[in-house]
C-alpha cells in the first residue's frame, strides 16, 4: 500500500496527498502556539492531559462506530500500549509542561530532530548501524539544539535560566520517548492499519489520562477558563491529535513515506513564525542560526538514512 522510495521517485505526488500533508503541517505547526495559549487558563500538566483525553474520547467513539480492528496478538497489544502511552499520553503532557517553563519557539526547534531520534531508535530496535553521514547530520542537529539552549536564554549570554533549562531538557527527553512510541506504532500499523493503530492508541492513552484528569479537575478553576484557552484545547485535541495524524497517514499512503517525510522540515519553521505572529515571541539571529543548524543536520541525517 505504501510505496517505497525507489518506486515513487519518478511519480508526481498526487494532489490529495499534497493537500493532506499541507494541512497536517499547518495543524501540527500550530500545536506549540495553541499549547502556549491554553496556558493562560491551565497549568502545563492539565493542558497536556486534558487535550489528549478529549482526543482519546473522540478516537474511542470513532473506533467503535467504524469497528476498527483491535490488535489480536500479545505482541501487537504490547506495541499498542507502548505507542499509545508514549505518543498520546506522556509526550503531550511533557511537551505542555516544557512549553510552560520555556516558550513555543524553543519547543518547536527542539522538537525538530524527531525524525533523527526516531531513526536512531528504529536502527537500535532493528539492530542496524546508521551510516557515517547519518551520525554527522545528527551531530550537527544536536549542536544546533545546544546553541539554542545555551544562547537564547531570557537572562542573555551563557547565563542559564533554571526554568528555561528545565523546560528545554524536558522537551528533549519527551522527543526521545515520542520517537520510541513512533517506532512501536510503525511496527503495529502493518497488523491493524495506521488509522486503527492511531485511534486505538489514543483510546488506550485514556487509561492514564482519565485518572490524572480526575485529580486535576478539582484543582482547576473551570469558570475562569477563557474562550481562547478553550479554542486552543479544541485545536490540539481535534487538529493536532486526531485529524493531523489521520491526514498524515493518508498522505503517506497515497505518496509514500520517503516523499512525504521531507515536508516535516516545514513544521519547525512554521511553528516559530506562528509563535512570533500570534504570541509575539522574538525571532533573534541566534534562533535563526540554531534553527538552520538543526534543519541542516536533519536533512543530512535523513539523506543518509535510506
Amino acid at each position: 500500500m505504501i510505496e517505497t522510495a525507489s518506486a515513487s521517485a519518478s511519480v508526481r505526488i498526487p494532489p490529495v496527498a499534497v493537500v493532506a500533508v499541507s494541512l497536517t503541517m499547518i495543524f501540527w505547526s500550530g500545536t506549540v502556539v495553541a499549547n502556549r495559549a491554553a496556558l493562560e487558563s491551565f497549568d502545563g500538566l492539565t493542558a497536556g492531559a486534558f487535550r489528549s483525553m478529549l482526543a482519546g474520547l473522540l478516537a474511542l467513539a470513532i473506533a467503535r462506530l467504524c469497528r476498527l480492528p483491535f490488535p489480536k496478538t500479545r505482541r501487537d497489544r504490547t506495541l499498542l500500549v507502548v505507542s499509545g502511552w508514549l505518543n498520546f499520553a506522556i509526550w503531550p503532557v511533557i511537551l505542555s509542561v516544557g512549553i510552560a517553563l520555556a516558550n513555543a519557539s524553543h519547543a518547536a526547534l527542539i522538537m525538530a530532530p524527531l525524525p533523527v531520534t526516531t531513526g536512531l531508535i528504529a536502527a537500535i530496535a532493528n539492530r542496524a548501524r546508521p551510516k557515517g553521514g547519518w551520525w554527522l547530520g545528527a551531530a550537527i542537529a544536536l549542536a544546533g539544539t545546544l546553541v539554542l539552549i545555551a544562547f537564547t536564554q531570557p537572562t542573555g549570554g551563557l547565563t542559564l535560566s533554571q526554568t528555561y533549562l528545565t523546560g528545554d531538557l524536558l522537551i528533549m527527553a519527551g522527543v526521545i520517548l515520542c520517537s520510541a512510541g513512533y517506532v512501536a506504532g510503525a511496527n503495529l500499523a502493518p497488523a491493524v492499519g495506521s488509522w486503527s493503530s492511531t485511534c486505538h492508541g489514543l483510546a488506550v492513552a485514556l487509561l492514564l489520562l482519565v485518572p490524572v484528569m480526575l485529580v486535576l479537575a478539582s484543582q482547576t478553576n473551570w469558570s475562569a477558563v477563557t474562550t481562547d484557552s478553550w479554542l486552543s484545547i479544541g485545536w490540539m485535541a481535534l487538529f493536532s491529535s486526531l485529524l493531523g495524524y489521520a491526514l498524515w497517514f493518508l498522505a503517506m499512503d497515497r505518496a509514500g513515506i520517503a516523499r512525504i517525510a521531507v515536508f516535516q522540515f516545514l513544521q519547525p519553521v512554521l511553528s516559530v513564525i506562528a509563535a512570533a505572529l500570534v504570541l509575539g515571541e522574538q525571532i533573534t539571529v541566534t534562533i535563526v542560526f540554531s534553527g538552520a543548524l538543526i534543519l541542516l543536520g536533519i536533512w543530512i541525517a535523513q539523506k543518509h538514512a535510506h
